[in-house]
C-alpha cells in the first residue's frame, strides 16, 4: 500500500479526471438516446442535468486540484525552498545553525544529510581554526629555536682552537635544551673507545671518562643518523658515563661528518620527560654544526702545524744553504789566515782577512733580513717580479751600476712562499757577485717565462771568468746559489769569459697550481 501522501493526491486526481470523463460521456450517450425515443423536451431537459452534473464535477475537480496544489506546497516547495536556504547558509559558512525541515520522509532524510554535512564542515572548520593557531605558534616557536640554533652555530663556528669549540659546544647544548648536564666524547684514533673530553654542568653527573665504541648503547648512538632520547630504562641503558640522576632524561646524538662519525654530543638532565621530539631534533642540528666546526678546528691546527713545520724547514734550509756554508767558508778563510801568518805571508793574511771581513758583512746581511722576514706576520703583497725588481735597484743603487730591466708582465709566477725566497736569495746574490766582484758598470735583468719553465737571467759587463776553472775566491756564494736551485727543484746555468763579463740564469719549473691556470 502506497503511503506517500503525494503519489496518493496524484492517484486521486487521475481517478477523478477519468470519472468526470466517464460521467460525461455516459450523459452524452443518454442524451443522444433520449432525444432519438422521447422527442426533443426530454432531450432538453437531459441535457440541462447534464450540465448541473458537470458543474457540480468540474466543482468537485476545481476542489480537488486546491486541495493537491496546497499538499504539494506543503510538501514538496516549503521543504525544498527551507533545503535551499539551508544550502546558501552552508555555502556562506554560517554553521551554527541547524537544518530541520519538516515534510515527507524523502524530505526529512535530505534535511538530516544536510545537517549531518553541516555538523561535519563545522567540526572540519574549528579543527582547521585550530590546527592554523598551532601552526602558527609551532612555527614561531621553530623559527625562534632555528635563530638560537644559527647564533650558537655563527659562535661554534668562529672559533679555531679545538678546545674553544668543545667547551663552547657542550655549554650551548646543556643551555639550549634546557638541561642540567651536556657532555661531549670523541672516538680515538683506534676506533674502539669513546672518551670524554668536555663537561658542561656539575661533576658528580659524569662517572667515567670512557666507555668502549662497541658499547651496546655507544654503538646505536655512533651508527644511528639522529638523536636517541633515553631514560634510565630505555636504549639500553643509555649512557653510562652519566650517574643515574642524570640519566632519568636524556639525549645523544653522534658527531658526524658525511659518512664518518668522530663522537658524540650528549644531554642530561634528572627531571622526568624533560625532552621532547622538538628537543631531538635540535639536538641533531646542533651536532651537525659542532662536528664540521670541531673538524675546521681541527684542520685549523694541522694547518698551523704544517705550517710551523714548513717554516722550520725552510729556516733550516736557510740556514744550512746560507749561513752554513759561510760559516765554513769562513773557516777555511781562517785556517788560510793562519797558515800564511806562519809562513810570515802578512800580505796575503791581510789579503784573506778582509775577504773573511766582507764575507762576515755579507753574513750579517742575510741573518738580518732573515730575521726580519720572519717577524714580518703580513704576507709580501708585490708579486716575484716586482720584488726582484727592487733588490736589483737597490743594489744598483748602492753601487753606482746603470740597471736594465726587462720582464714579461704577462707572465709573472705565483710560487709559494718558500720558492719565492729561495728565487729571490739567489738572484739576489747574483746581483751582489756582479756588484761586488765583477767590477761591472752595468747590469741586464731578464725575467719571463720561456715553453714551460720560467727564467731570470743577470748578465754584466765587468771582468767575467773562467767557467772551467773553480770558483775563485771570493765567488763562495756560486755554491750556495746552486744548493738553493736544487732546493727548489730548478737549475743554475753559467756563461763568462775573461774580460768580457758574466750571465747567470736560473730556471725553475712552475707549481702544480701554477700549472692549472
Amino acid at each position: 500500500m502506497l503511503k506517500r501522501p503525494h503519489v496518493q493526491l496524484v492517484i486521486l486526481l487521475v481517478a477523478l479526471v477519468l470519472l468526470v470523463l466517464a460521467s460525461v460521456g455516459i450523459a452524452a450517450w443518454e442524451a443522444m438516446t433520449a432525444a432519438s425515443q422521447q422527442g426533443l423536451d426530454d432531450a432538453t431537459q437531459t441535457v440541462n442535468y447534464l450540465r448541473v452534473v458537470q458543474i457540480i464535477l468540474l466543482l468537485c475537480a476545481l476542489m480537488l486540484l486546491a486541495r493537491v496544489a496546497w499538499v504539494a506546497r506543503r510538501s514538496l516547495w516549503k521543504p525544498l525552498q527551507a533545503l535551499g536556504a539551508a544550502a546558501k547558509r552552508i555555502g556562506e559558512n554560517q554553521l551554527d545553525e541547524p537544518i530541520q525541515v519538516e515534510g515527507p520522509e524523502e524530505m526529512r532524510t535530505l534535511s538530516q544529510t544536510f545537517d549531518e554535512m553541516r555538523i561535519r564542515l563545522q567540526s572540519a572548520q574549528a579543527e582547521l581554526i585550530q590546527l592554523n593557531d598551532t601552526v602558527e605558534e609551532r612555527i614561531a616557536q621553530r623559527t625562534r629555536e632555528l635563530e638560537t640554533l644559527n647564533e650558537v652555530s655563527r659562535e661554534i663556528s668562529s672559533r679555531l682552537d679545538v678546545q674553544q669549540v668543545l667547551n663552547s659546544v657542550t655549554e650551548k647544548a646543556r643551555t639550549l635544551l634546557g638541561g642540567e648536564v651536556a657532555s661531549l666524547c670523541l672516538v680515538d684514533e683506534s676506533q674502539h673507545w669513546l672518551k670524554l673530553q668536555t663537561l658542561s654542568g656539575p661533576k658528580r653527573a659524569v662517572v667515567g671518562n670512557t666507555m668502549r665504541a662497541d658499547n651496546g648503547f655507544a654503538d646505536a648512538v655512533l651508527t644511528g643518523e639522529n638523536t636517541m632520547l633515553c631514560g634510565v630504562d630505555s636504549c639500553r641503558g643509555g649512557c653510562r658515563m652519566l650517574s643515574d640522576e642524570f640519566r632519568v632524561s636524556h639525549l645523544a646524538a653522534p658527531l658526524r661528518i658525511g659518512n664518518r662519525v668522530i663522537g658524540a654530543l650528549c644531554v642530561g638532565s634528572p627531571a622526568q620527560n624533560q625532552f621532547v621530539a622538538e628537543s631531538a631534533n635540535m639536538l641533531t642540528k646542533l651536532a651537525n654544526v659542532a662536528a664540521i666546526a670541531l673538524e675546521n678546528a681541527r684542520l685549523f691546527a694541522q694547518a698551523e702545524r704544517a705550517a710551523t713545520m714548513e717554516e722550520r724547514r725552510r729556516v733550516a734550509a736557510e740556514m744550512h744553504d746560507g749561513l752554513g756554508q759561510t760559516l765554513s767558508y769562513l773557516g777555511l778563510m781562517t785556517d788560510q789566515v793562519v797558515e800564511f801568518l806562519s809562513d810570515g805571508q802578512e800580505g796575503a793574511a791581510l789579503d784573506r782577512l778582509s775577504k773573511t771581513r766582507e764575507t762576515i758583512g755579507k753574513a750579517t746581511s742575510d741573518v738580518r733580513r732573515a730575521i726580519n722576514a720572519l717577524m714580518d706576520d703580513s704576507p709580501a703583497k708585490k708579486d716575484l717580479w716586482t720584488r726582484l725588481h727592487d733588490s736589483a735597484d737597490e743594489i744598483a743603487s748602492q753601487h753606482d751600476l746603470k740597471l736594465v730591466w726587462l720582464s714579461d708582465a704577462d707572465s709573472t709566477p705565483e710560487p709559494s712562499p718558500q720558492t719565492a725566497e729561495q728565487i729571490y736569495n739567489i738572484t739576489r746574490e747574483a746581483f751582489v757577485n756582479a756588484a761586488r766582484h765583477a767590477n761591472a758598470k752595468q747590469i741586464n735583468v731578464h725575467a719571463g717565462r720561456s715553453d714551460e719553465n720560467y727564467f731570470v737571467t743577470i748578465a754584466d759587463d765587468g771582468k767575467g771568468f773562467d767557467t772551467s776553472q773553480p770558483a775563485p775566491d771570493g765567488h763562495f756564494g756560486l755554491q750556495i746559489m746552486q744548493a738553493r736551485a736544487d732546493h727548489i727543484g730548478g737549475r743554475i746555468e753559467f756563461q763568462s769569459e775573461l774580460g768580457r763579463g758574466a750571465r747567470v740564469t736560473l730556471i725553475w719549473s712552475p707549481e702544480e697550481k701554477e700549472s692549472m691556470r
